[in-house]
């Protein structure tokens, strides 16, 4: 865990800009992201001034989807200390909140701009699998999305103790966990072992980008590069979920992801299989 990447000192002043660990690997996901779109979008010969102003639109919405969806989540945590909501160097962002709001606003600016949604779609796809790899890593860094007690896991992890100018204990948020279960005391250097699912989901999300680039070529139908996405990610988000200690069940056991990825599991896999049947199952783009 390490929340802030560097400190860049102002000149003649001493004060210091704080890089953050969380921002700065979103920020390289993007652009790695972005790469992606672009290369694709090149070599289909569109306007490349526009698909960079799509991608921005998208990047600007899906952090603020992703940043509601958790809010609306844990509200309670923020009723009291609306000001917190501002603060995303600290994490929390809800991965389907994002995800969603990108395709709302993909769909929108692509209609205003004359380009193809679907084929953008699958282009965009396809770089939020990179992207992804990468933010799971600032989680990681940040301390967020932390796993499960895993004491007899040879590559379980533990995350320090943090305190604050004043000296009060204020992270990580597994450590603070554990002290508020009392499985750790403020002696204590760091949180009892647990899964870096962080980790986890980023090799995952590594492992969806090698695939849907490689699928991307064969794909049938403008839309199916999306939909793939939704069928390799969904259940290995659920699967995920049961592994992490920092998600609470809403419904029936389920967490809010789990609630929101079964039903889009089953729809992308829907269309997906009925598309492969019928070509015309699914709009060109």
């Amino acid at each position: 865990m390490r929340r802030t990447l560097l400190e860049i000192p102002i000149p003649f002043t001493d004060w210091h800009l704080p890089i953050y660990s969380y921002g700065f690997m979103l920020m390289v996901g993007f652009m790695m992201g972005l790469w992606v779109v672009r290369r694709k979008a090149y070599t289909e010969g569109m306007n490349m001034e526009r698909i960079s102003d799509l991608c921005l639109s998208v990047l600007i919405s899906s952090i603020v989807g992703a940043r509601l969806l958790f809010i609306l989540h844990h509200y309670g945590d923020y009723a009291s200390q609306p000001l917190e909501a501002f603060k995303l160097f600290k994490g929390g962002l809800s991965f389907y909140g994002g995800f969603f709001a990108a395709i709302v606003t993909g769909a929108l600016a692509c209609r205003r701009w004359n380009l193809p949604p679907l084929r953008l779609l699958d282009m965009m796809a396809v770089a939020l699998a990179l992207g992804l790899a990468f933010g799971r890593i600032g989680c990681f860094l940040n301390g967020c999305c932390y796993g499960d007690l895993a004491p007899d896991l040879a590559w379980a992890v533990t995350f320090p103790k943090t305190v604050d100018a004043q000296l009060n204990v204020d992270g990580s948020p597994a450590f603070l966990h554990h002290l508020e279960e009392g499985w750790v005391g403020f002696a204590d250097p760091h949180s009892l072992p647990v899964h870096p699912t962080q980790l986890y989901e980023s090799m995952w999300a590594l492992i969806m980008f090698l695939a849907l680039d490689a699928f991307y070529k064969y794909k049938k139908r403008d839309g199916e590069v999306v939909l793939l996405f939704c069928i390799l990610y969904a259940p290995m988000r659920f699967f995920f979920e049961i592994l992490r200690d920092d998600s609470e069940a809403v419904i029936a056991g389920l967490t809010v992801s789990q609630v929101i990825g079964l039903p889009t599991f089953l729809l992308a896999l829907y269309l997906f299989v009925n598309g492969r049947r019928n070509l015309g199952a699914l709009p060109a783009g």
